[in-house]
């Protein structure tokens, strides 16, 4: 994301559009409306307009996403000695909304995630990697990216970024990563997201204080367990066990439709 990011309208149109989509995909969550026919027509619409409508109508490599505000304020902090303002103010609303309502940004408003998660719909057999693994790797990448930039002030994942897939002009090598990405996602659950994403990495440890995020009415559970079972990320076992950490949970609301008793499970602050 380039540093002259805040003189180009739409990217501020987008930033609006994506708090809206916050605001509203929390409400439906809230209201138990986050169905999943909902879902997909966010999935789809998230796709082509935060996707592929602005990746077209944006210069390359403009297209803003939560990945590149964290990316463009270590670059600019750590290579080139200077703090952006409006990069910064970008991850700090971005970060605010993951401490109010989960990673509703990236379950809603990011068009990679929004991919992933619907190629991961097609119904291919699935593998759920535990949480140590994902962050493991995510930690390992993290810290190649801080490496990098202080040693040789190079950002890896410029050179393979699977967001420029949006402008349907990209070279060999990001194409080729990006399609693995993607195959990947038949059988992962965004492993972009979970494996690489730096973003996703800063996101997860603000969201272990989130304030709202799906939590259980044990007086109105009827322990089925359905709500583990609809969870991809496996977050929502987390959850029911009330563990102090938790794995990535996306704000798909899959484990609240799945739930038959209204009371029991909810998106909601603690009581």
């Amino acid at each position: 994301m380039p540093n002259d990011m805040s003189l180009n309208p739409l990217i501020l149109v987008k930033f609006a559009l994506w708090i809206a989509t916050i605001v509203v995909a929390t409400l439906l969550l809230r209201r138990r409306k986050a169905t999943s026919k909902v879902r997909l027509a966010f999935l789809i619409g998230g796709v082509l307009v935060f996707g592929f409508a602005f990746g077209l109508l944006l210069p390359s490599g403009l297209n803003p996403n939560p990945v590149a505000s964290l990316r463009t304020l270590l670059t600019t902090l750590l290579v080139r000695g200077r703090l952006v303002l409006p990069v910064a103010a970008m991850l700090v609303i971005l970060l605010a909304a993951v401490g109010v309502s989960n990673k509703s940004v990236c379950g809603w408003a990011c068009q990679l995630g929004l991919l992933q998660d619907l190629l991961h719909r097609v119904g291919l057999p699935r593998w759920e990697p535990p949480l140590w693994l994902t962050n493991a790797v995510r930690v390992l990448a993290f810290v190649a990216l801080l490496g990098g930039l202080i040693a040789a002030g190079t950002d890896w994942i410029g050179l393979i970024d699977p967001f420029r897939i949006f402008s349907l002009s990209v070279p060999w090598t990001v194409a080729l990563f990006s399609a693995a990405v993607l195959a990947a996602s038949l059988f992962i659950y965004r492993p972009w997201c979970r494996f690489l994403c730096p973003f996703g990495l800063v996101s997860w440890l603000v969201e272990q204080v989130s304030l709202l995020r799906p939590r259980i009415d044990r007086s109105a559970c009827k322990e089925c367990q359905l709500c583990l079972d609809a969870c991809p990320s496996g977050a929502m076992r987390d959850f029911y066990a009330e563990a102090r950490i938790h794995a990535d949970c996306f704000a798909c609301g899959a484990c609240i439709e799945a739930c038959p008793q209204d009371d029991a499970l909810q998106w909601r602050a603690r009581l």
